[in-house]
């Protein structure tokens, strides 16, 4: 059994399949507390207790034959064991899979052929909740495997650059400005940081706030 929030299809607004059409699944619950989270759910009423099978079938109905791509998001989807009996049953009914997760969380290291991608933050200072990242985390990660630092000043760049050097892992890593009013707080200083400092990453936005669609 999973408690979740919605499931609903849109574009993928982040990381390396931004913009591809994809079908969300946003479990219920999160014990982080970011600073600038733009899904608190703090309205009960929104949570959900269903079966895997039954959402399986929910995935299904949104699919409509079209989507091929799911991403499992939250919250934090982490925080419910039966996530990866999700996963799997995706995987098997030939469904392309990443899991978003805060970074706050242990995963397993595996040492088999994972199936699935991790699209993973790491929070900096600005979040408030910095430490309660898990950074070896990192170490277990894959080339397929993402890394985000949402930055909204040099203090969380610093920090962002910090754990790059540090903690070697076969990540990509990402760097999204921190969004308020659906707008950057941040742009031409953060890119100019990158490339002065030579840094192996990519800036992103969210380009589903830009767009306007959910």
């Amino acid at each position: 059994m999973l408690y979740y929030d919605e499931v609903f299809h849109s574009i993928q607004g982040e990381g390396t399949d931004a913009g591809r059409m994809c079908i969300f699944v946003r479990l219920f619950g999160c014990n982080i507390g970011c600073s600038y989270c733009d899904q608190p759910q703090t309205v009960r009423k929104n949570k959900h207790k269903i079966s895997i099978e039954n959402l399986l079938t929910l995935i299904r109905r949104e699919n409509k034959d079209i989507i091929n791509y799911v991403c499992i998001t939250g919250g934090e989807p982490l925080l419910q064991g039966d996530v990866y009996t999700l996963i799997y049953g995706l995987v098997s009914a030939g469904y392309e899979v990443s899991i978003e997760t805060s970074g706050c969380v242990s995963i397993e290291e595996d040492s088999y052929n994972r199936s699935f991608k991790y699209v993973m933050d790491i929070k900096c200072p600005s979040s408030g909740v910095s430490s309660k990242n898990v950074l070896n985390n990192l170490l277990m990660l894959k080339r397929k495997d993402e890394v985000k630092f949402v930055i909204k000043d040099k203090k969380d760049y610093e920090y962002a650059k910090k754990i790059i050097l540090n903690y070697p892992t076969k990540a990509k890593f990402l760097f999204s400005p921190v969004f308020i009013d659906n707008k950057p707080v941040i742009g031409s200083e953060l890119v100019n940081w990158i490339y002065e400092d030579k840094l192996n990453a990519r800036v992103q936005i969210q380009m589903h706030k830009v767009l306007e669609v959910k």
